[in-house]
């Protein structure tokens, strides 16, 4: 079939493509009019990217995958089940006489079960684009209607929220209570085992250390300090013979009375009475010069000796507390075990004391973790259904119908419209009209672009006699 003869056919069967399009008109609309208004009501939170209240730590950017999640706990029956308490929608009389309608029983979840389902049925929700911005959208035949439960729904989804966060905190919080109660026990035990240890076998703890091993570090360190002195003291003394300001100025007037000594020899002769007064003189200076330093010796030696003494004496002590330390070593390693133990059932304590806070103060957070943005809102143009789509979508298809029913009355009743069918009836070309006008160059060019040829027509044009 060419372009030209189906076109004939819709020419020829214009009246039933029209019939059936203004059909399918007539009932979409009117179906489409008939049918209950749907008006739908919008309320918006904002999806919050604070810091975490608990831990102060930023929150990482949501994805499609955390919305997607959201959009779930709109939907969620524990949601609906929400809305339909606060709004006692289980009272409502025409609800209820609809619910008996349709012969549902409490197997079935009953009428709240019911209820929530057809709120979940009229909810959706959805990002507004480019934004933190969660819509939440809800169907219903009443706009005030749809705009209460919009509000409503919006208000159950943030009490959800917070509990969804917050129950999970409390029953791991009551977990680590439990915990933390377990731990406090065993460090107390710990401790107690530890205690009766070091009454036991006497250790008496000092500094973090036990008291014999103090002793001993004690001993040592004087130990050290008087090598030191004594080190100090044989300088000190040397130094002290050599430079003792007593004997130097005694030295200086046995120096002199010699001189004077020699001078009245050689002038007055030993058996002078100056000369022997002069001898004298010096053999008492001689005398406290002997004297001086045999004092300087004794307290050298005396200094000494304490000091060597001091030492002896400390290093004897400084060996023996060794030993001592060294029989308790078993004991004392024993001690050490039992304090680390202690410690790291103080660490264990302390860790999950600080983990029962941190989740009892999440339990108890007020922030859902959303943020409401204005009052619901509700829309007066039906969102469902759209009558001018309908027309369109009903013209076209009515059309599409038209079409069909045309083609196929054409085919159970073939006619001859134009040389083409005869042609294609006859089974043999078709060589000139009788009785048609000529056409003119343009309807020939449109034959020739639209006009199919049969098998063994000609190439020239048809002439018309």
């Amino acid at each position: 079939m060419s372009v030209i003869q189906f076109l004939r056919i819709l020419l020829a069967r214009w009246k039933l493509i029209l019939a059936t399009t203004l059909a399918c008109l007539v009932v979409a609309t009117t179906v489409a009019m008939l049918l209950p208004k749907r008006y739908p009501a919008t309320a918006r939170v904002l999806m919050d990217m604070s810091k975490d209240p608990v831990t102060g730590e930023v929150l990482v950017a949501r994805g499609s995958g955390y919305v997607g999640t959201q959009i779930a706990i709109i939907k969620d029956m524990r949601v609906a089940g929400a809305v339909v308490d606060r709004l006692n929608l289980t009272s409502d009389p025409s609800l209820v006489e609809a619910y008996e309608a349709t012969g549902r029983s409490v197997d079935d979840g009953g009428m709240r079960q019911w209820l929530g389902a057809r709120i979940i049925e009229g909810t959706d929700a959805t990002m507004v684009g480019g934004s933190n911005i969660l819509e939440i959208i809800y169907q219903s035949d009443d706009p005030e209607r749809a705009k209460r439960i919009v509000g409503v729904i919006r208000d159950a989804y943030i009490q959800e929220s917070l509990r969804l966060r917050t129950d999970p905190a409390g029953r791991t919080g009551t977990w680590y209570q439990e915990q933390t109660e377990l731990a406090r026990k065993d460090l107390a035990a710990a401790e107690s085992a530890m205690s009766d240890y070091m009454s036991k076998n006497n250790i008496i703890m000092v500094g973090g250390v036990d008291s014999e091993t103090a002793k001993l570090a004690s001993l040592q360190a004087a130990l050290q300090q008087a090598q030191g002195m004594e080190s100090s003291n044989a300088i000190a003394s040397s130094g002290r013979l050599a430079n003792d300001p007593v004997t130097d100025q005694l030295s200086v007037q046995l120096a002199q009375i010699e001189d004077e000594l020699a001078l009245a020899g050689a002038r007055l002769g030993t058996a002078h009475p100056n000369y022997k007064a002069i001898l004298a003189r010096r053999n008492t200076v001689q005398n406290q010069m002997n004297q001086a330093r045999s004092r300087s010796q004794q307290s050298v030696s005396a200094l000494s000796g304490a000091a060597k003494q001091s030492v002896s004496q400390l290093t004897r002590e400084v060996e023996t507390q060794s030993k001592l330390v060294l029989e308790r070593k078993p004991v004392l390693d024993e001690l050490v075990r039992l304090s680390r133990e202690v410690e790291l059932k103080r660490s264990q304590y302390e860790e999950s004391n600080k983990r029962t806070g941190e989740l009892k103060l999440a339990a108890d957070l007020s922030e859902p973790g959303v943020i409401v943005m204005g009052d619901p809102t509700a829309s007066r143009t039906p969102s469902w259904p759209k009558v001018n789509q309908v027309i369109l979508l009903s013209g076209l298809l009515g059309f599409g119908f038209g079409l069909a029913a045309a083609l196929i009355a054409e085919f159970v009743a073939r006619r001859v419209r134009g040389h083409e069918d005869l042609s294609f009836a006859a089974g043999a070309p078709v060589l000139s009209i009788v009785g048609a006008s000529p056409p003119s160059p343009l309807r020939q060019q449109l034959r020739k672009l639209l006009g199919r040829r049969s098998p063994g027509e000609p190439d020239a044009d048809l002439q018309a006699i």
